[in-house]
């Protein structure tokens, strides 16, 4: 897997809400407590299907939500 994106701030709250295939669609809670969305993405080299990995970490650096959404 690779590092696609990362959002900080409001631009990663807006990003965690957004539904899919833009964004995880997270729920408010979650969105709320986000300060920087990762988005990262299988590979042409990685075995088995196409997927992306949002990950939402807090001001704190902690992992406050994870999604994946199959495809690109």
């Amino acid at each position: 897997m690779k590092l696609d994106v990362k959002f900080e701030g409001g631009r990663a709250r807006k990003q965690a809400a957004a539904p899919p295939p833009f964004g995880p669609g997270f729920i408010p809670e979650i969105v709320s407590m986000t300060e920087t969305l990762e988005v990262r993405s299988t590979g042409v080299n990685d075995p088995g299907p196409d997927y992306c990995v949002f990950r939402a970490f807090d001001a704190e650096g902690h992992i406050v939500g994870t999604k994946r959404i199959n495809g690109y």
